[in-house]
């Protein structure tokens, strides 16, 4: 039996083999390993230096270049941001700039940078009005259907290479139809009724109906084969802060009720002068709605509620138990309350994609799905309910993460709630 040594860092009194202490001079193995990151700690800290790619670059558009370039990892690098927000960049490009950088994305898309390229047309798609026809045209001759979001500029061209390929090419035919719902133009409106009617051979490789990937671009077909938005096209930004306007807008008030599921306080997430921000409520006299919900069953299930007269929102008595609720959900923290106030208009498409760089909070606009497009039926009508507003937490609370997202139907009064995370 071999005897074990006594590891020899002061204050440790595991015992180790000889052939271990003689790999690590003594110590055991958790020590000698605690050593060796203070080591490199210590080295990382004397020897890490500050790295600014920016210095002396003023072009606006090679700025934005080396902002999207891919960086490998190393400790030893602190890569010095710049100093102006990237929406800002992109919203301050001239014409030629946006021209010029839309340019340089068609031409990455058959090199190894394509998701360079990707973030690229994200960014030109949502910050700026830039002509993408040459980008677009390189990813579909290289069969580069994703991001879909940038499609919805499309030409005709473009279209209906898109309409083509979608019979043959089986490994991208989910980002072509998502594409294809993007663009949602007259001619994809009457492609995906035929498709309704007629569901085609493929139809059964797919886990919905190819009709309802227009969802993904907030639309569906109605009963008379038209197009029908699922969001308002104006959209008010929302920042962290105290409302400027409580009487025409609140996120985030407590209520006097309590959930009959979990018994947490119901939340009013929403409380809104619609015709303030360029919102039809739709429900009548009324120019005001909230939008009750319980913070906790909401991450579980749909939470509905009922507007009545005054523009209040009661819980709604169709409102079905979640399958699963969490033993600890007393114990679970609020949201903040009033933590959100109105910062002027930006475009609809402005956060319909997670990825894109900026703050996700807003009134109107596209919603910002982090899972699937998933618009809830109206209890009452069974139709699809508009998106109507969505707080991000992590605008409101460091180190946090999630959505939550309203919906209304005007015509039945009701509202609904949902919450999406990675």
């Amino acid at each position: 039996m071999v005897d074990r040594l006594v590891c020899t860092k002061p204050g440790c009194t595991r015992t180790i083999l000889p052939s271990t202490a003689k790999t690590t001079g003594g110590p055991c193995m958790p020590c000698f390993a605690d050593d060796e990151n203070k080591k490199r700690e210590e080295y990382i800290k004397k020897n890490r230096r500050d790295l600014n790619e920016f210095d002396g670059v003023t072009d606006p558009v090679e700025v934005l270049k080396i902002i999207h370039k891919p960086r490998t990892y190393d400790p030893l690098i602190n890569w010095i941001p710049h100093p102006t927000p990237i929406e800002q960049l992109y919203h301050a490009l001239s014409d030629s700039e946006q021209q010029r950088l839309a340019d340089y994305a068609a031409s990455l898309i058959s090199s190894d940078h394509d998701g360079e390229a990707e973030n690229i047309a994200l960014c030109l798609t949502t910050f700026t009005g830039a002509n993408l026809d040459t980008y677009l045209r390189a990813c579909v001759a290289h069969g580069s259907i994703y991001p879909s979001l940038p499609f919805h500029r499309s030409p005709p061209d473009v279209r209906d290479t898109l309409i083509e390929r979608v019979e043959l090419d089986a490994e991208n035919r989910n980002h072509i139809l998502c594409a294809l719902a993007w663009i949602g133009d007259a001619s994809v409106v009457k492609l995906f009724d035929h498709w309704r009617r007629e569901p085609p051979a493929w139809r059964e490789s797919l886990y919905i109906p190819p009709e309802n990937y227009a969802r993904e671009a907030g639309w569906e077909l109605s009963e008379g084969a038209q197009r029908r938005d699922l969001y308002f096209s104006r959209c008010t930004k929302l920042v962290k802060g105290v409302s400027t306007s409580p009487g025409s807008f609140k996120a985030i008030a407590d209520t006097e009720d309590s959930c009959p599921w979990c018994q947490a306080g119901l939340t009013n997430l929403f409380d809104v002068t619609p015709s303030e921000f360029g919102i039809s409520s739709g429900v009548g006299d009324t120019d005001r709605i909230q939008v009750v919900t319980c913070e906790v069953c909401t991450a579980f299930e749909l939470v509905f509620g009922l507007i009545d007269q005054n523009g209040l929102s009661k819980w709604h008595p169709k409102n079905a138990r979640p399958e699963y609720l969490p033993d600890d959900s007393d114990t679970w923290g609020r949201l903040p309350q009033d933590s959100l106030t109105p910062a002027g208009e930006r475009p609809p498409l402005l956060a319909a994609s997670q990825f894109v760089p900026t703050s996700f909070s807003q009134l109107g606009g596209h919603p910002t799905w982090i899972q699937d497009a998933e618009y809830p039926q109206c209890p009452e009508c069974s139709k699809s309910m508009m998106f109507m507003a969505q707080v991000s937490h992590e605008d409101i609370e460091d180190l946090s993460e999630g959505i939550f997202y309203a919906f209304i139907c005007p015509t039945c009064r009701i509202t609904a709630t949902r919450y999406q995370q990675t």
